[in-house]
């Protein structure tokens, strides 16, 4: 096999030999030049075997970065357990990152391993990035109330975890976490720094949590509480600074429900159903790092939650009190709007169908425009407290020789 960077004749191509030609991995060298890994990685490194045994034992006296990293990295979620081992996975967009990374758990005994496989499922030869270390060197690390040393240092892991699972959107820092603990205390300590974050219904684990600043000064504030960190890990401050390309991502939801519109002088004021179709439309700039402006799983499972589960074979005068009057198709996109402008800051568009030939299209306030403002008052009427306070309402409460007072004076 010849060496498409330096020409030189190989029996095997491998990552010792890339690292040094060129500082590519193999996986990296092969997306270079349009190659299936299936071509580029020789079957003796497929299933490659990783003993435990070549690993080295942790430091006896660890940094506090290295605590640091190890920590945020495990406040994450990232950390894996596989066959003995503690794993770090990395996507071969952020190696560097995960070089990064290695700088310091190295201390631990990590070490940074390219596997290659196999996948049944794609029939395909698959790689991942991973930094590793046997499980058993880890077991105090990971205990932290084990341990009498204090804890590292809280704003340097903070710029660690956004690094790492930070995602921004229309202005707003979202975080996923997947136990809901370690979501819970950062926001604690992010309060008491005068950072406000809100917990959305959107975590993609069941014992998760799903972070966003609550404004976008809250942003601004937490970016600037870590940005001199985030300078110092590759491709991290780029990734929300870069300017890339806006484009609008566009999700389909159907849902079937019944409804009646009150008052309404024609048939529609009978019950009636049908199949809705519902357009989401979301506009932001792509993320360096995901190649996506946001994730469609994520975006169809706000929107199932959010209205789908909600109104799917249901009455939508009775699914919501917001539309218990008018379940109309314009009162319905607002209602929607206010539902996920939450949770989608760069949602730009609603077009919902109630029937191929009849549809409404709505373009609400942004995030920060709701936050402000509030529900419109269109959704509000019937839950408005100062409803039935009128002193009109006395005239069909009182006797009539009460209205005759009323009406004298």
């Amino acid at each position: 096999m010849q060496c498409l960077e330096c020409d030189e004749s190989l029996d095997c191509l491998d990552n010792r030999h890339l690292l040094r030609c060129c500082g590519l991995t193999l996986q990296e060298y092969a997306l270079r030049h349009q190659l299936p890994l299936d071509v580029v990685v020789h079957g003796d490194l497929l299933g490659h075997p990783d003993p435990i045994a070549g690993y080295s034992p942790p430091l006896r006296h660890l940094s506090e970065t290295a605590r640091a990293v190890l920590r945020a990295v495990n406040w994450a979620g990232l950390l894996q357990r596989d066959d003995g081992f503690v794993l770090l996975p990395g996507e071969v967009k952020r190696l560097d990152l995960l070089f990064w990374d290695l700088q310091w758990l190295r201390e631990y005994g990590f070490k940074f391993r390219q596997e290659y496989r196999y996948s049944e499922s794609s029939h395909r030869v698959v790689a991942r990035n991973l930094l590793k270390a046997p499980a058993i060197h880890l077991e105090p690390s990971l205990e932290s109330r084990l341990s009498p040393v204090p804890p590292p240092d809280f704003v340097f892991c903070l710029a660690v975890i956004v690094a790492h699972i930070g995602e921004l959107q229309a202005g707003y820092l979202f975080m996923q976490f997947s136990r809901r603990s370690d979501g819970q205390t950062l926001a604690l300590e992010l309060a008491r720094r005068g950072i406000e974050v809100e917990e959305l219904d959107a975590a993609d684990h069941p014992q998760g949590i799903l972070l966003r600043t609550a404004t976008r000064p809250d942003t601004q504030r937490l970016m600037a509480l870590i940005d001199s960190y985030l300078k110092e890990m590759p491709g991290a401050l780029e990734r929300f600074q870069q300017q890339t390309p806006e484009v609008t991502v566009s999700k389909e939801l159907v849902f079937d429900s019944a409804h009646f519109i009150t008052d309404h002088p024609a048939k529609c004021a009978n019950l009636h159903g049908g199949r809705y179709l519902l357009h989401v439309k979301v506009r932001g700039r792509i993320d360096p790092v995901t190649g996506c402006v946001v994730d469609y799983g994520y975006l169809k499972r706000v929107a199932n939650r959010q209205i789908v589960e909600r109104f799917d074979h249901h009455n939508l005068n009775y699914a919501a009190s917001e539309l218990s009057w008018r379940s109309s198709t314009e009162m319905l996109c607002v209602y929607i709007w206010e539902r996920l402008i939450g949770y989608l800051p760069g949602l730009v568009e609603l077009e919902l169908y109630e029937t191929p030939q009849s549809w409404c299209t709505y373009r609400g306030p942004d995030l920060e425009r709701f936050q402000a403002s509030g529900s419109d008052s269109l959704l509000t009427h019937f839950t408005d407290k100062s409803l039935g306070r009128s002193p009109l309402r006395s005239l069909v409460t009182e006797t009539p020789a009460m209205l005759r007072e009323v009406v004298k004076a």
